[in-house]
């Protein structure tokens, strides 16, 4: 899998559990071979879903071999190289996990073992879950503070790791913390003093900007107390957030017809949810061929889930009903049917999204569809796709129109804009808040419509001249 300064790791399989692993061979004759095997001791005793599990080490004459979890996966750093800076929502989240993992990691031995290492590419991504890596420089704090030479990576280690003096201790890992965080949040390291942008969450600002205090006694005190004002950032209020931190939340989309632009809504929704911190997975229930085409256009690789990542996307393609693949762990799964609305109600999933073509042609397989839906007595959101302003949308008599939405014309759904974020938001509002919602979907919608009605009548007057 490759080569670097220690050795090399092949990938293996278990013969008789049939599953993957993890081997890192080192050479006895390497000059940190003692550096490695402590390594070893320290991983094989920490158990966090965070930190690779490591099932034995090996050796013969020449290589001691460290068998380990394999892990599938982008490391962060990689992750904002392909798609950019994070969301507020979406760094808070990943800093809770980091924060729970360092946390673990300074209570698991009778003293505090010190990572010493956090940097964006020591931490990877798979299938949502932070898994730190690494722990070369990983030592107890008093091994830590022994005489000798220091090492870390610049733009992340803190301010004592660049002194023979100072004193390491728990507020180290936290100084790293808060660089990460910066750099998920604005693509950049911070630099000291950290004067945040004007246009940084303040609260997520302030977090960061406690962490990479340069005196320790500044910082947050514990890996706790961070990852505690980190989750107090969540918002978790409303009861659509609180419905989607449930234990499993299945969305079913369809469009009324062939073309109505079902995937094109879902993956506009996925990537919403990614940004607001849910992590979610677009399933492709029919064969659209969107799997494979998205495919060809990205040469994205799949992983063993039969998942393809791209940017903040995570889609499973339709591979028929032969092929069987491991389940993946997402407990907010959008499935894409299609045209097939029928089957998409008899799964009875938690929520329904139909999606109508709004041409006047197509009014009666709409208004069908929509009674259809309505029949199912699911939770659902109706989108109006393909209109123009001025056009009138038929909709069935006698059913209410609080769930009833248009769609913004957006021709990048990996990029989510102000227009969209709105829609997204009420749309998800609507198919989660249940029947106590419905004046506040009602307040939500007339909003969404007056914000483009403005934007829109900006940007007429830019064109014509008079403004």
């Amino acid at each position: 899998m490759g080569t670097g300064r220690e050795g090399t790791v092949f990938l293996a399989v278990h013969l008789g559990l049939e599953e993957y692993r993890a081997v890192k061979r080192v050479s006895k004759s390497f000059l940190n071979y003692e550096q490695f095997r402590r390594e070893a001791f320290i991983l094989k005793e920490l158990r966090h879903p965070g930190i690779p599990i490591i099932f034995d080490l090996e050796e013969d004459e020449s290589y001691s071999y460290l068998i380990e979890e394999y892990l599938e996966g982008d490391s962060l750093y990689d992750l904002v190289k392909k798609q950019g800076h994070l969301s507020r929502e979406l760094t808070v989240f990943y800093g809770i996990q980091l924060a729970s993992i360092i946390n673990y990691l300074h209570l698991a031995g009778t003293t505090p073992i010190l990572h010493l290492d956090l940097q964006p590419k020591n931490l990877l991504l798979c299938h949502d879950t932070i898994k730190l890596i690494d722990f070369g420089l990983a030592a107890s704090i008093k091994e830590a503070n022994e005489p000798g030479e220091r090492y870390g990576t610049v733009g992340c280690a803190a301010p004592e790791q660049y002194q023979t003096d100072g004193v390491l201790d728990e507020r180290t890992d936290i100084y790293a913390i808060g660089t990460i965080l910066c750099y998920l949040y604005t693509g950049t390291f911070p630099v000291l003093p950290f004067i945040p942008d004007p246009s940084m969450d303040p609260g997520l600002a302030a977090v960061i900007g406690q962490c990479v205090c340069k005196e320790k006694e500044n910082r947050f005190s514990t890996a706790q107390e961070l990852m505690e004002r980190l989750c107090q950032l969540q918002e978790t209020g409303t009861d659509a957030k609180k419905r989607l931190q449930s234990s499993s939340l299945t969305i079913a989309l369809s469009g009324s017809k062939s073309g109505a632009g079902t995937t094109h809504i879902g993956i506009g929704l996925s990537v919403y949810l990614r940004n607001q911190g849910y992590p979610n997975l677009l399933e492709e229930k029919q064969d659209s061929l969107m799997g494979a085409s998205l495919f060809k256009f990205t040469k994205a690789k799949r992983d063993s889930c039969g998942l393809l990542h791209y940017r903040n996307l995570v889609v499973k393609p339709y591979y028929g009903p032969g092929v069987k693949l491991k389940d993946p762990p997402f407990r907010v799964r959008l499935m894409d049917w299609g045209e097939n609305l029928r089957q998409a109600v008899s799964m009875e999933p938690d929520a329904v999204i139909l999606v109508c073509d709004s041409s006047i042609w197509n009014t009666i397989h709409a208004c069908e569809a929509v009674e259809e839906v309505v029949k199912s007595k699911i939770p659902y959101a109706v989108i109006y796709n393909h209109w123009v302003i001025g056009m009138k949308i038929f909709t069935p008599k006698g059913i209410g129109q609080s769930a009833f939405f248009r769609a913004p014309f957006f021709p990048d759904p990996f990029t989510v804009c102000d227009e969209s974020e709105i829609f997204y938001q009420a749309v998800t509002n609507a198919i989660l808040m249940g029947k106590g919602g419905i004046h506040k979907r009602n307040f939500q919608f007339r909003h969404w419509i007056k914000v483009m009605m403005k934007r829109f009548r900006t940007r007429e007057r830019h064109r014509s001249g008079k403004d």
